[in-house]
């Protein structure tokens, strides 16, 4: 049913060139995969860092030549020109003219009898050219945008230790970041970043991977633009990918955004040259928190026909077609980090509630707030166990912000998954936390969030400009990190969160600056506290310390 629904869904555009539809075939050995990725990811294991190669991930998850057969059979049996396997044997791409028309239940369009059926059908379409958006183009500078000189790229670099002058030097080191849609970046305005706060920023080394380069004046556009500033101000002179997977207009407000990362990401996957860290600052509402919404709305009256149509009118809350979706983004999660990719995350900009803001306009926008405040509302992709989760901080003090005194950034994102278990390194640290603090006044109760599921966000930075400026930072930073042990002859680090929290575990506050104040409870009643003791939901262990960071993360002598 999965796969009839999107293909009825995918077919509704009308081309006028040749387009594209792209199965996804099952991954093979999802539990073998699960095992490798932990053990890479694990520094006691004897595998730890010893990295999948592309050949290695196709013949563990790859799918059979009979499938492989099957698949390509059948698109040409329904009109394809064309017809490409890729190389980790997990998608089959094929292409159509334009004039190919499908109905909606003909015999030779159905998915042939099989011991097996597609995972999703995603269809993608040349560059729009005509798309309009509401949202007017705003200017956005990293510096300006983020409090003026205050909060400037060189007092922020101060705050974590970091020298203005510091960059990398080897030409491996490799750094992402990724939207849909209009999402792109101004050359002119990182060159005016680069006049007024970060003069050593190498322009010449940020470039498009994609021939989509977004659109000024579109809802990702500004997001783009910070995310690319901040990571290439932050991982000075490291090679900067800017990739964008489309520009259909979907991916801006509704489910199109699940279907663009998720070809994204399996797109990645099949590169034999990858970044050694990724950013995503975009994301929602994952799916699993948008069916308990309306789920509870149905309990109070709401039918979940409206419940479902009015979120797909608010801004980026929920973009997941399914939770059947979300897994295998997050499956490709672990084959990047199995092959040595650092994904961060931004963890959200509404607290353990809201995506950004309680919803606004009538009944159904009521009833939703009241869930939203009842329960704890994880985004994604921040809550996969398989990214590292990027919280918000700020800085005390109104007229004159002191940055030697971080606190939590008001909207900063932080909870408990209640679609992914709680990994193994996280749950004797996370115990503590909530038996600390469960008796705390405004402390979430009990069955409102899930205590044994994956806690975030992991590490945090400032976000006065959103969550959105805190993980591309911090991306940066572990670009510096990597060309440092890349010149040492070490491998990158791929997915860090255990050895990140084994490191805080035993050395408080020397890699991160634990911040003690603050609270996921935006407008709500509740919410997760700051702690004086360690990692606490919101803003995960604390701020970056360079030198601490080197120090336990640059070399593997002591492990």
């Amino acid at each position: 049913m999965f796969l009839f629904t999107l293909w009825l869904c995918v077919l509704a555009a009308v081309p006028t060139t040749s387009f594209q539809l792209v199965a996804g075939l099952p991954h093979q050995n999802a539990d073998v995969l699960e095992t490798k990725f932990w053990q890479i990811a694990t520094p006691s294991s004897p595998d730890y860092l010893k990295f999948l190669t592309l050949n290695d991930v196709k013949n563990l998850v790859g799918a059979s030549p009979d499938t492989v057969a099957t698949v390509s059979t059948w698109f040409r049996k329904i009109g394809a020109e064309a017809v490409a396997v890729s190389p980790l044997r997990d998608t089959v791409t094929a292409t159509f003219h334009p004039t190919t028309t499908f109905l909606s239940n003909p015999s030779n369009n159905k998915f042939p009898a099989h011991n097996f059926t597609l995972d999703y059908l995603i269809r993608r379409d040349p560059t729009s050219k005509d798309n309009t958006f509401a949202t007017p183009n705003k200017k956005v500078n990293a510096g300006a945008g983020a409090g003026g000189g205050t909060y400037s790229i060189p007092n922020q670099k101060k705050a974590y230790g970091i020298p203005d002058t510091l960059m990398a030097t080897n030409d491996s080191t490799l750094q992402m970041v990724w939207g849909p849609g209009t999402f792109g970046f101004s050359m002119s305005q990182l060159e005016d970043l680069k006049q007024s706060e970060v003069p050593l920023l190498n322009t010449t080394r940020v470039n498009f991977d994609t021939a989509n380069h977004g659109q000024a004046g579109g809802d990702n556009y500004g997001e783009g633009n910070l995310d690319t500033q901040m990571i290439s101000s932050f991982g000075l002179n490291v090679h900067t990918l800017v990739s964008n997977t489309n520009t259909s207009s979907s991916t801006e407000e509704g489910k199109g955004f699940g279907q663009a990362l998720l070809d994204f990401v399996t797109t990645l996957s099949s590169r034999k040259q990858l970044p050694q860290v990724l950013s995503l600052s975009l994301g929602s509402l994952n799916a699993y928190s948008c069916q308990l919404l309306c789920d509870k709305a149905v309990a109070k009256g709401i039918s979940m026909a409206d419940c479902n149509q009015y979120l797909q009118q608010q801004r980026q809350v929920c973009m997941f077609l399914s939770i059947d979706q979300v897994n295998r983004i997050s499956s490709h999660f672990k084959i990047l980090g199995a092959r040595g990719v650092t994904i961060f995350g931004s963890s959200g900009d509404g607290g353990s509630h809201f995506s950004f803001q309680p919803f606004e306009g009538g009944n159904v926008a009521s009833v939703l707030n009241d869930i939203s405040c009842a329960y704890a509302i994880p985004v994604f992709p921040t809550s996969s166990p398989y990214v590292v989760s990027v919280g918000g901080t700020d800085w005390s003090g109104f007229f004159k912000p002191d940055p030697t005194k971080p606190k939590a950034w008001s909207g900063s994102g932080g909870g408990f998954s209640w679609q992914f278990p709680q990994p193994s390194h996280q749950q004797q640290v996370v115990s503590q936390y909530l038996s600390l603090h469960a008796k705390d006044a405004g402390f979430p109760s009990p069955g409102s969030f899930n205590a044994t599921g994956r806690a975030y966000p992991d590490i945090a930075a400032v976000a006065v400009d959103g969550t959105s400026q805190s993980s591309p930072t911090v991306a940066g930073i572990f670009s510096l990190l990597m060309d440092h042990r890349l010149n040492a002859g070490l491998p990158p680090l791929g997915f860090v969160a255990p050895r990140l929290w084994s490191v805080n575990s035993q050395h408080p506050g020397e890699a991160f600056e634990s911040v003690t104040s603050g609270n996921t409870k935006t407008s709500c009643d509740t919410g997760f506290p700051a702690s004086n003791t360690g990692w606490d939901a919101v803003t995960g262990w604390g701020r970056p310390v360079w030198a601490g960071i080197v120090k336990h993360f640059g070399s593997d002598a002591n492990l």
